[in-house]
């Protein structure tokens, strides 16, 4: 958004950073042009807000449902006729965002809310009123002294502050209190922006104000955004024990089955393991191979592989050898001319008994028939 566009006489607000707080404060637009911002001159007690150079400053412009920004700009302050003003350099074109986008956490912190009187008027401020010397001996006591009452934060976020108490706050008024954290007590000032009524009956505090944040210690950004993880985190957890619970309802109700009866892919829930899932895992795992070991799947896949050989004419596979030579017929030995075997000398003496033809004398032996 150009500062030219910046509508004359809209509020702004301008947060500064120095050293543990940051400071929220409010003006209006006097002037601008292409890269300087003029507002009203910031001050208290006519004395103007003293910007120092380690400050970081952002400037804040609100335009219906947006939210423009200016970060790292320099501030100054100039004379404008017989007029001082605050001025303000900018150095990039701005960035903006939706005004809801700001994270609210709830807490639901009780706390004391303290607030000073103001001298002439009914208004509360979050700071002492400031006296001249010769006005502060004559100030009345409860004007030096802070007013405590009840209450408790009820939720915040980098901008504001959510407040319930039942003591009676009006647009404007100021207030301080301590939000307690991990990083120990974060004072904040806030002022009222808007307030509403509650239901006594219900609630403990009648009254509820919206606040806008004056100024806080910037460990309140990290406190929030802890408290934001830590929501993100349970949230998370939350929806997956229901997820859990539904599906382990489902289960004691029959729905998950073992998938192999079943014809679709059965119901799976993170993190649990079926005996159907174990099955199919033990399945579909590799045997391992143990040297010198013939598996039976080993001895079937060669079964296979024989069988699906193909026939090559004029080739005799080593099954087809193993085969023929099972059916064939024993060969007859063959006759040598002048040997004669032992089944030939066996048939020649049945024959001769039967004929009873004496036995064939041997050179030099004499046999038991001999005289």
């Amino acid at each position: 958004m150009l500062l030219e566009n910046l509508v004359l006489g809209r509020t702004v607000e301008i947060n500064v950073y120095r050293e543990e707080y940051r400071y929220h404060l409010v003006s209006k637009v006097e002037s601008t042009s292409a890269s300087r911002l003029c507002v009203t001159l910031i001050a208290s007690n006519n004395k103007a807000f003293q910007f120092k150079p380690d400050d970081r400053i952002k400037i804040v412009y609100r335009d219906s449902e947006k939210i423009w920004e200016w970060d790292n700009v320099k501030a100054g302050v100039i004379k404008k006729g017989k007029a001082s003003l605050h001025y303000f350099d900018i150095v990039d074109g701005g960035s903006s965002f939706n005004r809801r986008n700001a994270y609210r956490v709830t807490i639901n912190q009780e706390t004391m809310i303290g607030y000073y009187d103001q001298y002439g008027t009914t208004a509360k401020s979050s700071e002492m009123q400031k006296f001249d010397l010769s006005e502060e001996a004559s100030a009345p006591p409860n004007l030096t002294v802070p007013q405590f009452v009840h209450g408790y934060v009820r939720d915040i976020s980098e901008t504001g502050v959510g407040i319930c108490s039942n003591y009676e706050f009006n647009i404007d008024d100021g207030m301080f209190l301590n939000i307690q954290s991990h990083y120990g007590k974060l004072p904040v000032r806030a002022k009222v922006v808007r307030k509403a009524d509650r239901n006594p009956a219900k609630h403990k505090y009648a009254k509820y104000y919206g606040c806008v944040l004056l100024q806080t210690d910037n460990k309140l950004s990290k406190y929030i955004f802890d408290i934001q993880r830590m929501a993100i985190k349970s949230q998370k957890e939350h929806e997956d024990e229901e997820e859990l619970r539904k599906e382990l309802k489902k289960l004691e109700r029959g729905i998950l089955y073992n998938k192999s009866k079943s014809a679709g892919s059965g119901l799976h829930i993170k993190g649990i393991k079926t005996v159907s899932d174990m099955e199919d895992k033990v399945k579909t795992m590799p045997r391992q191979k143990v040297e010198g070991i013939v598996t039976a799947d080993e001895v079937q896949e060669r079964e296979v592989k024989i069988r699906q050989r193909q026939k090559i004419e004029g080739i005799i596979t080593e099954e087809e050898a193993r085969e023929i030579e099972m059916k064939k017929e024993p060969v007859p030995r063959q006759k040598i001319e002048g040997i004669k075997t032992a089944a030939d000398v066996e048939e020649e003496m049945k024959k001769r008994k039967e004929n009873k033809e004496p036995s064939p004398a041997i050179e030099g032996i004499k046999t038991a028939g001999l005289k």
